[in-house]
């Protein structure tokens, strides 16, 4: 009989098994370790769960612009901004425990939005009291939440959770991290189901816009969320600052502002870090306590999509100059495209001349309506649909940045940045969205179909003056025509791309959308 050669590398299936402990199997590294795979399932399947409850229930739509102060080799953002639409899920991934009882029964969704503004502060703005609390808010504050017990978990507590967490990020930075001296404002806007918790220290701000009237007519109120706070102007803030040893005074200007009794002059009267300004505790030698790390916090019930609309979280130099009731003028205008608002509201703050040097942060979250799950298609045929091909139209804006800064139609290199080319097609979809708004369509659902095929007067103008692709080249009804495209075709695009074609409505315009090519505004048609 020959040998097999392959003899040795031949394992029966049952080879090591029979009779062998478990114990001895997971020390020879025959079985991995039982429980770890049974934990990393769970926690996947819980993950899967999370995502499928967040995509079916309450839904935001959110972008973020964050323009001035061109970074330089080596040189740190002096705003930091947080978008979580999941906060559940990162909780998981992190091993913490939230509360399931009171206001976070059946697992409503969770989701956070901050933002961290190093202007926001009493003398020099820094990056790093910013960069440092962008960083450890969501570990501090699921351990907050963590810690509550049961029968706690209601709004008063949760207050006082976003509350603490505030004051712990400056009392770390001023006990923990010496190498800090400058400061930071912070804006926090936590939702817990429809709930809202805001905390605002400082000269940031968040801005909530409430819908009210009749359908014919609706008037749009804004309200700002740390309005009573952060400004040495405000009579309470005074009160403070005086009875501390502060003197209040008015500069050349206009300006509101403290002198400590060392001579250094602050505009802010709270602030997170800057320990200069925190007396003992900020471990200088003879300062005196003037600023507060406390924020103004507050509750708010939303009317998810109905009364309440939108908010917007904005860095100091946008609050100082742009109106809260801009803010939602602006928001209404662009209605549901977080990118063509958000770039409105940075941009119009970075043209004042006192922000020649600052750094303009605007992010805008829409509440998405819900939608009547007893009118939604099956599961099936919801995925045919989702898989189906889509017909679009488009203008083009190309940035230095862009796969193939190169205009086709007009033969030339694009030199513009990304921020032009925005603005550009900013200025186009509300030239568009005027016209929309002019233009009766037919009631009929399949005659607005038809309509949808057949570009508008302004839209062929617009083409033909800033798209550059070549499809602008075409004439008749197919200008600007993408003709149709599968989901691969789309996510050749990119996925921000993808996600904003599958969610339009036959004859609806996109909200600033990018690709490698450059910046699209884009029309579904079929």
């Amino acid at each position: 009989m020959t040998a097999n050669p392959n003899a040795a590398s031949i394992v029966s299936s049952n080879a090591g098994y029979s009779g062998t402990p478990l114990w001895k199997l997971k020390q020879q590294g025959a079985v991995q370790n039982i429980n770890k795979i049974v934990e990393e399932a769970e926690e996947q399947k819980q993950l899967a769960l999370d995502e499928e409850e967040s995509t079916e229930t309450l839904r935001v739509s959110v972008d973020a612009v964050s323009l001035g102060r061109v970074e330089g080799v080596g040189e740190k953002p002096l705003v930091r901004h947080l978008i979580v639409k999941d906060l559940r899920k990162v909780a998981a991934r992190s091993k913490m425990q939230v509360p399931s009882g009171g206001l976070f029964e059946n697992r409503v969704p969770l989701l956070l939005f901050a933002v961290f503004d190093g202007q926001s502060c009493a003398e020099t703005p820094g990056p790093l009291a910013a960069e440092w609390c962008a960083k450890q808010v969501i570990p501090k504050l699921l351990r907050n939440l963590s810690a509550l017990p049961p029968g706690y978990e209601n709004q008063t507590f949760v207050k006082a959770i976003l509350t603490k967490t505030i004051e712990d990020l400056d009392k770390d930075i001023l006990r923990g991290q010496p190498a800090i001296h400058d400061g930071c404002g912070a804006a926090i806007a936590l939702l817990v189901g429809e709930k809202l918790f805001t905390a605002v220290c400082g000269k940031c701000d968040i801005v909530l816009c409430e819908a009210g009237g009749p359908p014919q007519r609706v008037r749009y109120t804004a309200v700002s969320l740390g309005a009573n706070q952060g400004r040495c102007s405000l009579p309470e803030e005074q009160k403070y600052l005086t009875e501390n040893g502060g003197v209040v005074f008015q500069a050349e200007g206009g300006a509101t502002l403290v002198s400590s009794p060392s001579g250094s002059v602050s505009a802010v009267s709270r602030s997170l870090g800057d320990r200069a300004w925190k007396g003992p505790d900020g471990g200088i030698p003879g300062s005196v306590k003037l600023l507060t790390g406390k924020p103004e916090t507050r509750v708010t019930e939303l009317s998810w999509a109905e009364r309440h609309r939108f908010m917007v979280l904005t860095s100091a130099p946008v609050s100082n100059q742009v109106t809260p009731d801009d803010c939602i003028s602006m928001g209404t205008e662009f209605a549901g495209k977080p990118r063509a608002t958000s770039g409105e509201i940075a941009g119009t703050a970075a043209e004042a001349p006192e922000n020649a040097s600052a750094q303009c942060t605007a992010v805008v979250v829409y509440f998405v309506p819900k939608e009547d799950k007893a009118g939604q298609p099956p599961a099936a045929k919801k995925a045919r649909k989702e898989a189906e091909s889509v017909r679009l139209r488009h203008i083009v804006v190309k940035h230095r940045d862009c796969g193939q800064p190169y205009d086709p139609v007009r033969n030339r290199p694009v030199v513009r940045s990304r921020e032009e080319a925005e603005a550009m097609l900013r200025g186009a979809l509300r030239e568009l969205n005027q016209e929309a708004n002019a233009t009766k369509l037919p009631l009929d659902a399949s005659k607005a179909k038809l309509a949808a095929l057949q570009p508008t007067p302004k839209y062929v103008s617009l083409c033909k003056e800033l798209s550059e692709c070549t499809t602008a080249q075409k004439g008749g009804g197919m200008m600007g025509d993408l003709g149709w495209l599968s989901q691969d075709q789309l996510q050749r695009f990119g996925p921000s791309f993808a996600e904003t074609a599958k969610s339009l409505a036959v004859g609806q315009w996109s909200d600033l959308s990018s690709s490698e090519h450059g910046i699209h505004v884009l029309q579904r048609i079929a």
